[in-house]
């Protein structure tokens, strides 16, 4: 156990490190996550209904196309708002309930006004009724520069950005798209680098035959 404790230690090292597997349930709450204005009737969270189906909670963000609840810009300043690289987290994936307009939803790490990353390619999400699980790679090559924000690595490296899911039809805007709609979303996971993910087998491998050794 105390070599995967210190396999685990190694990998988390910037100032609001997140470990690889990390994932939000919403099984206690909103974890953090926040729009722009504290509103419960724009972003909450149902006890019920989520991809499990009963029982399983999830965040419902909403938006009336105008305002400061405009948008489903939903943002998180704590362990999202890290270092990716320096963590080993190469990708986030999560579920997403559709709107009944069409959405094209996007990650992005904003600096400050109309200023960061975006992810290059949207998640288009069709209107319907059942959950579908979306992925987004944090590389670099995959995220657009949105007016001067500095190299992305320096970004990552300072984690001083808010962490965003958002509907943006384009990758000139971090703040979202008006639009009236509702969008539900669960299970925002952090996915490790393989090597990281090699190493965490490896940790549990060892761990597991010293406790077999133990007995």
């Amino acid at each position: 156990m105390k070599l995967f404790a210190l396999l685990l230690a190694a990998m988390v090292t910037s100032a609001h490190a997140i470990a690889p597997g990390f994932i939000n349930t919403f099984s206690t709450g909103l974890d953090d996550w926040q729009k722009g204005q504290v509103n419960p009737t724009y972003l909450s969270v149902p006890t019920t209904g989520g991809p499990a189906g009963t029982g399983d909670a999830y965040m419902e963000s909403v938006a009336d196309g105008v305002g400061s609840f405009g948008r489903l810009t939903v943002f998180n300043s704590a362990e999202w708002s890290t270092d990716f690289i320096a963590d080993g987290v190469t990708s986030v994936k999560m579920d997403l309930l559709p709107a009944a307009v069409p959405l094209e939803i996007r990650l992005a790490l904003r600096l400050g006004g109309n200023i960061g990353y975006i992810s290059s390619s949207a998640f288009t999400l069709a209107p319907g009724g059942t959950w579908q699980s979306a992925s987004f790679s944090l590389a670099a090559a995959d995220m657009t520069a949105v007016g001067a924000p500095g190299s992305y690595n320096d970004v990552l490296s300072a984690a001083n950005f808010q962490f965003r899911i958002l509907n943006a039809a384009s990758t000139s805007n971090v703040r979202g798209d008006a639009v009236s709609a509702t969008l539900g979303i669960d299970n925002i996971e952090a996915i490790p680098e393989p090597a990281t993910w090699g190493l965490l087998v490896l940790g549990a491998g060892v761990c597991a035959a010293a406790a077999r050794r133990r007995r």
